[in-house]
């Protein structure tokens, strides 16, 4: 790890019912806040029935910078989760927006849940940090993940998933299984990025943790469904968003959270025969790996 510090960043995060995360999560983001010279907090909280607001607002006491909007009962407003979450995103950039927080060099997005939970390498932090600031049009970097890259919904890439994997699921052929379904569109993607790859530009990705450039992150705007009113990845508008802008995106493979186990492939959800698919899958991934078609 470099000795040398990062000049200055806000983190923003959406929590609802995170309380039995939290003081990990929190350990993890103090963690990387020291590695910055100036840096403030801006935490949103909605449809909490916990201790979430109370012990972030404990945590960021006096000394820290920021504030914890508490948003109340989003679900009274709202009726999708994805909406939901895209109105506590943007609220937390706009907050961002009306303060000297604005002037900061990076926008640190962050999960309050499990995916922040384990301990992070701060190494692989400030690689990925000093890699986006070496190049003006780099705009976003993005977390992989142990045991294997996750987030399949946030991600827009021309060959590894091109599409909406859940709206091909819910909209697929009358004669395909759900299961079926899921495992072309979602396990077949979930693949392992060793961290020594280089890093690989996406349209969209997200994966628990982004660190974005500010100005490029303050001329965005999450939003929760497309055209046609369907729940979307509230990432993939705000990404495209800056990818238009010509801000250009990457997935860093050795900056890496921990996936969430109710995102990967369970076995006991599964019968025989697909129990079976996804081993012969596992074996061809082990003699011809992948992440090898993202870096020809």
């Amino acid at each position: 790890m470099t000795g040398r510090s990062l000049d200055s960043a806000v983190f923003v995060g959406t929590a609802r019912d995170c309380a039995r995360w939290l003081p990990d999560v929190l350990a993890n983001l103090a963690k990387l806040s020291q590695l910055y010279d100036r840096t403030a907090f801006i935490f949103a909280v909605s449809d909490a029935t916990d201790a979430t607001a109370t012990l972030l607002r404990n945590w960021m006491g006096k000394e820290r910078a920021g504030k914890v909007l508490d948003l109340g009962e989003l679900a009274g407003r709202f009726e999708l989760r994805t909406e939901r979450i895209a109105f506590a995103r943007n609220a937390c950039l706009e907050e961002v927006r009306g303060s000297a927080f604005a002037e900061y060099g990076h926008l640190v997005v962050a999960d309050m849940d499990d995916v922040l939970a384990a301990p992070l390498d701060l190494g692989s932090y400030v690689r990925a940090a000093e890699w986006l600031d070496a190049s003006p049009d780099r705009a976003a970097v993005f977390a992989s993940a142990s045991p294997c890259y996750y987030d399949i919904w946030a991600l827009r890439h021309p060959t590894w998933c091109p599409h909406d994997c859940w709206h091909r699921i819910w909209g697929r052929p009358s004669g395909e299984s759900f299961e079926a379904a899921k495992f072309r569109e979602v396990f077949a993607r979930q693949i392992v990025l060793p961290p020594q790859m280089e890093p690989i530009e996406v349209r969209s990705a997200f994966g628990g943790l982004g660190l974005y450039r500010m100005p490029y992150a303050l001329n965005a705007r999450y939003l929760g469904l497309d055209a046609e009113g369907r729940e979307v990845s509230e990432h993939v508008a705000f990404n495209e968003a800056i990818a238009s802008a010509g801000g250009r995106l990457f997935v860093f493979p050795d900056l890496q959270v921990r996936a969430p186990q109710q995102h990967l492939y369970n076995a006991s959800e599964f019968g025989l025969r697909w129990r079976a698919t996804m081993r012969l899958r596992q074996a061809m991934e082990r003699y011809r790996p992948a992440w090898r078609a993202l870096q020809r």
